[in-house]
């Protein structure tokens, strides 16, 4: 009985923290979600019209598409050459953490100071056109972050070099799991680079390759600093995201119970994608 009460004693700060900080405002969330509310005047129940409209709004399926695009790239960028890398750097050497560090270091930095720095290199004045000018390359010059297409591949480009790292080390962590004396016996029994990664390195990083790409697809699903400050979401709506909408629409144009429905869907979709994926990769542990 005095351990259960101690259990509860140290598990009710988290609880608390908790349900302030992520069950009462999905809650309060929903709840706006069914009004049409600006953020000052009087609430006015509507039911399930907001949900209707975000099924309908086309600057949200833009949105949806771009947030896809993104997401689709980068999950698979960062996954595959996250777990490249954390296999080359896999030994315990000077050099290693060397380059350990240098690809962490971009996802512990400030994501708004990352996306000014980037901004200020691919701005039309900056500093990639500079250089391309002052190797007498004026035919490359480009409006990087202004121009249809190019813009969305500069935040991919970003996005890629920012998380890499942070997917290298969940990587690393996984494989420095797996016991030395498997790669022993395969190699025991004839096997080479390919066998031991497809038959001992690949069946038991499987929970942390599942870490990683819910991690990836929560981040790029939820992705906004980056577009706000680099694009802005231009040109146009070109480089939208679901969330840059979702601020843009409740503070922007003040339709905050509108808003709200966008992320009550947003949550629910990430959940069910989370739930998905974990229980294919289970699946896919259990059968290799």
């Amino acid at each position: 009985m005095k351990k259960k009460r101690m259990s509860i004693g140290f598990a009710a700060p988290a609880f608390v923290i908790y349900t302030m900080l992520l069950v009462i405002p999905i809650m309060m969330a929903f709840y706006f979600s069914l009004n049409k509310w600006n953020g000052f005047n009087a609430m006015q129940f509507i039911g399930i019209e907001n949900y209707i409209n975000v099924f309908r709004d086309a600057r949200l399926g833009n949105a949806v598409i771009n947030t896809l695009i993104i997401s689709v790239v980068v999950i698979i960028f960062v996954n595959v050459l996250g777990l490249f890398l954390a296999m080359l750097v896999n030994t315990a050497s000077v050099k290693s953490n060397i380059f350990r560090t240098i690809f962490f270091i971009p996802f512990v930095l400030s994501t708004v100071a990352i996306s000014f720095v980037w901004k200020s290199i691919l701005s039309y004045n900056g500093v990639l056109n500079g250089m391309l000018t002052t190797f007498g390359q004026e035919g490359l010059i480009g409006n990087w972050l202004g121009s249809h297409g190019s813009a969305i591949v500069c935040i991919i480009i970003v996005e890629i070099w920012r998380t890499l790292g942070y997917h290298m080390m969940l990587y690393l962590a996984a494989l420095q799991t797996v016991p030395h004396e498997l790669y022993e016996a395969c190699t025991v029994d004839g096997g080479n680079r390919w066998n031991k990664f497809r038959h001992v390195t690949l069946p038991l990083i499987v929970p942390g390759m599942t870490v990683s790409f819910l991690m990836s697809i929560i981040n790029e699903l939820r992705m906004y600093d980056v577009v706000k400050i680099m694009t802005d979401g231009g040109p146009g709506y070109d480089t939208e995201t679901i969330v840059y909408n979702i601020v843009s629409q409740g503070f922007s144009n003040s339709m905050v119970g509108y808003s709200s429905a966008i992320s009550v869907v947003l949550f629910l979709a990430i959940g069910a994608i989370s739930v998905f994926i974990v229980t294919k990769m289970n699946q896919k542990e259990v059968e290799m």
